[in-house]
């Protein structure tokens, strides 16, 4: 029977406005800058924990999964897909962040060199060759295509940053914002995992904090007011040379974000509008 090619067609196009899904948002930087804090303010979020960051926020006291090897990873994705809900709120999550990739990139490493000594008895413990870095790069890109294709919630990524240096410009493709013999932070992962991590994601962001005299709006009594703090977090989101870091919106936005949280850089990219 011949394939009816314009119904089938009819039924596969579609535009993005159509089936919008959720954003995919990756922040990086370095430790106790404020990345799970900044998992924690989405709201029905579950936080994938390979770090027991989580414990810190007590606070916020978010759903958290821990996870302690890779095969974990699955679990947790079999579970999204098949529509977990929170078993404190009972209602269905809208967000899941995995909230540590540099740990689950060295998971994937620690699986894969563990499955070859198994089955090589002449192997030398620790030895990690080209193909071993290739094989778990392999499984990192496979696991974040499962959890992208999860279009009904909405994905955060966190990973440690790395300061690379630019030795030659061939290596940077055709990055115009690099800068010859100079220095860039980078998320913190091998280049073959570090590439489809940033294919997913809409927002590529560098959280850091600055220290100075600021006010920031607070919930005291049922009532907002403005306190002094002597520092302020940020998300840097704009392009930069020393940064990987950018958006995809429609809007034209600052180059950072003031105490970024979830909601606020999904309506900073979806409507233009900005926290003050």
């Amino acid at each position: 029977m011949a394939k009816d090619y314009l119904r089938i067609a009819q039924k596969a196009i579609t535009r993005p406005s159509e089936k919008a899904r959720k954003p995919r948002i990756l922040v990086y930087g370095r430790n106790k800058k404020g990345k799970t804090r900044f998992c924690s303010t989405a709201p029905d979020v579950l936080i994938v924990d390979p770090e027991s960051g989580t414990d810190e926020e007590k606070k916020l006291d978010p759903d958290t999964w821990p996870v302690t090897a890779w095969s974990d990873l699955d679990d947790v994705y079999g579970a999204m897909k098949s529509g977990l809900k929170s078993p404190h709120t009972k209602k269905p999550y809208r967000w899941v962040a995995l909230d540590g990739m540099t740990r689950f990139a060295s998971m994937a490493l620690d699986f894969v060199s563990n499955q070859q000594a198994e089955r090589d008895l002449t192997r030398r413990p620790g030895m990690i060759d080209q193909k071993t870095y290739g094989q778990a790069n392999k499984m990192v890109e496979a696991m974040l295509h499962n959890f992208h294709s999860l279009r009904d919630v909405g994905i955060i990524l966190t990973a440690q940053e790395r300061m690379v240096e630019i030795v030659n410009m061939e290596d940077m493709g055709d990055d115009e914002d690099a800068t010859p013999a100079g220095y860039m932070y980078v998320p913190d992962l091998p280049k073959g995992a570090r590439a489809p991590l940033n294919q997913i994601v809409d927002c590529i962001g560098r959280i850091y904090v600055v220290r100075g005299e600021f006010t920031k709006k607070v919930k005291r009594g049922g009532e907002v007011i403005e306190k002094e703090v002597k520092s302020q977090r940020r998300l840097w989101i704009g392009p930069h040379e020393m940064y990987d870091t950018g958006y995809r919106s429609g809007y034209e936005l600052p180059e950072f974000l003031k105490e970024p949280t979830v909601p606020s850089v999904v309506r900073a990219m979806r409507e233009g509008k900005v926290n003050a």
